[in-house]
């Protein structure tokens, strides 16, 4: 008999070491309700085509032997993805043993499936799964849960990486439950949000593709989608990008993976400050501050990368011989290090975790709704479209009122504009695709062309800081690199001020897309 049915689970890292104490967490032992957990060792076989057809169209086949229970073959069919929070159509069916048989599936939803993906296909073993799983249900507020704790491997020939996971699977109830629970026990084991799932990592094992810096795609909004959707659309993008790109910093595998990592929470700043007359206060407080607290904890290694990666290269290539060039590129390294062991105790901070979790409630229900006003919750019903105009607005006239007369504002100033500017054209991709192509695209051009030039005033800026933290550590050949240094930032931005003028201009003087 087919087993059919929708699984929606929230997925949590946990580091090995921490295991014990989670089984002891004291708000554990109230909702296991006496229940003790249940290990099992479970092995899981994967299958696909060579080329992954399957994983390609959402489809994931797997047969699993469950220690000495025997084995079971499962279908898996993605049901929309609420970021944090999977849906997923699944079908098991028993096995007598562990070779894959699709012709025992009876179910015509998985069959017409299979025929339209599986069938006439060349489909093997690509990778498993083999792990120890603890597990119990638990009755959590007004949910049924179970809860699983999965520790092992996955393996994909002769290569495995580790797994140490936490699995809530909501069995009756709201998704709330499965948040507002991890969030307790939090607060005694450091839990953090994943949206990796077994199967993701056994592909990866099986194409041999190692984590880098990961770009997120636009934002795609249609006219009919509510602004409640939309809103919650860009905080998925940002999370994304933010779980996407951690590895780059935890590894130090790529130095664009923490600029994206610091796109990522800018977006999501940019994003609860447009919608932030919709929002109730509380936790959208919250959520600002650990953005920022949490953002502010990447800025040192970013600083340094672009340092060292951006703006050293270029004198080095103008005086190729300079001790104290070589000399600067050594202090700056030591600081770059120290960079990334801040940014490494800040995601192994409380706030760290406490913020994914947050975001992953808010890109997948309607948390942020809690205390909001009848005025707050109709504009958040209303579509994307009514709500994107006043927003676009008040982001235009901030950019216009502070950039009236940019030959005259002081560097502090000039970041403040550069902020906004940047608010200004993460709205427009936002918002952009229920816009015109073409407008969108002629405004976001002129739009770049400011940030870009701001952004060059501020790398000088915050150059010019960095450097002052140097200057103890270094010897008289040292120094003179370090004027080298100044006197080419601030040869940069005489040259680059007149651009910048002619580039407010240009911005002020076009049509507003969204008119």
């Amino acid at each position: 008999m087919t087993e059919k049915q929708i699984e929606i689970e929230l997925k949590l890292r946990i580091d090995p070491k921490h295991v014990a104490r989670l089984k002891n967490a004291p708000v554990l032992r109230e909702v296991k309700e006496g229940r003790r957990l249940m290990t099992t060792h479970l092995v899981s076989i994967y299958h696909d085509t060579p080329k992954l057809a399957l994983a390609n169209k959402g489809l994931a086949i797997r047969v699993r032997k469950k220690g000495t229970k025997g084995w079971e073959q499962t279908v898996k069919t993605s049901n929309g993805l609420r970021e944090a929070l999977p849906s997923r159509h699944e079908w098991t069916v028993e096995l007598e043993d562990g070779v894959l048989d699709l012709d025992l599936f009876t179910d015509k939803d998985v069959k017409k499936l299979l025929n339209k993906f599986a069938r006439k296909k060349k489909i093997d073993r690509i990778f498993e799964s083999d792990l120890k799983r603890s597990a119990v249900d638990l009755t959590y507020r007004d949910a049924v849960m179970e809860l699983a704790i999965d520790q092992g491997v996955v393996r994909s020939g002769e290569k495995e990486v580790p797994i140490s996971e936490v699995e809530f699977e909501l069995k009756k109830g709201h998704p709330a439950a499965l948040f507002d629970l991890a969030l307790e026990l939090q607060r005694t084991v450091p839990l953090l949000l994943s949206m990796r799932s077994k199967a993701s990592r056994g592909r990866d094992l099986y194409l041999d593709r190692g984590p880098g810096a990961y770009r997120a795609a636009p934002v795609e909004l249609t006219d009919d989608m509510s602004a409640e959707t939309a809103f919650r659309t860009m905080l998925g993008q940002g999370l994304r990008m933010i779980l996407s790109n951690e590895v780059c910093v935890r590894q130090d595998l790529d130095v664009e993976g923490c600029h994206q990592m610091r796109i990522g929470m800018r977006r999501l700043r940019v994003a609860l400050n447009l919608f932030k007359r919709n929002l109730p206060a509380g936790e959208a407080v919250l959520l600002r501050r650990l953005l920022k607290s949490c953002s502010k904890g990447l800025d040192g290694l970013r600083d340094w990368d672009v340092f060292l990666g951006e703006t050293l290269p270029l004198i080095e290539e103008r005086f190729p011989d300079h001790q104290g060039v070589a000399e600067l590129r050594m202090a700056a390294q030591k600081q770059r290090a120290k960079a990334l062991d801040a940014a490494r105790v800040m995601l192994d901070a409380p706030e760290y975790g406490q913020l994914l979790l947050i975001l992953g409630a808010w890109a997948s229900y309607s948390r942020w709704a809690s205390g909001a006003s009848a005025e707050q919750m109709k504009a958040m019903a209303s579509p994307v479209t009514d709500l994107a105009t006043p927003l676009l607005d008040r982001a235009y006239k901030r950019v216009t009122k502070r950039g009236e007369n940019v030959a005259e504002l002081t560097t502090p100033q000039l970041h403040a504009l550069r902020l906004d500017v940047k608010q200004m054209r993460y709205g427009t991709e936002f918002f952009g695709s229920v816009y015109p192509a073409k407008k969108v695209k002629k405004f976001r051009s002129r739009l770049t062309s400011m940030q870009q030039i701001l952004g060059q005033l501020q790398d000088a800026a915050v150059a010019e800081a960095r450097l002052s933290a140097l200057t103890p550590e270094l010897s008289a050949d040292g120094h003179v690199a370090v004027g080298l240094v100044s006197g080419w930032f601030g040869a940069r931005v005489e040259h680059e001020l007149p651009g910048l003028e002619e580039a407010c201009k240009n911005f002020t003087e076009q049509k507003l897309f969204w008119k």
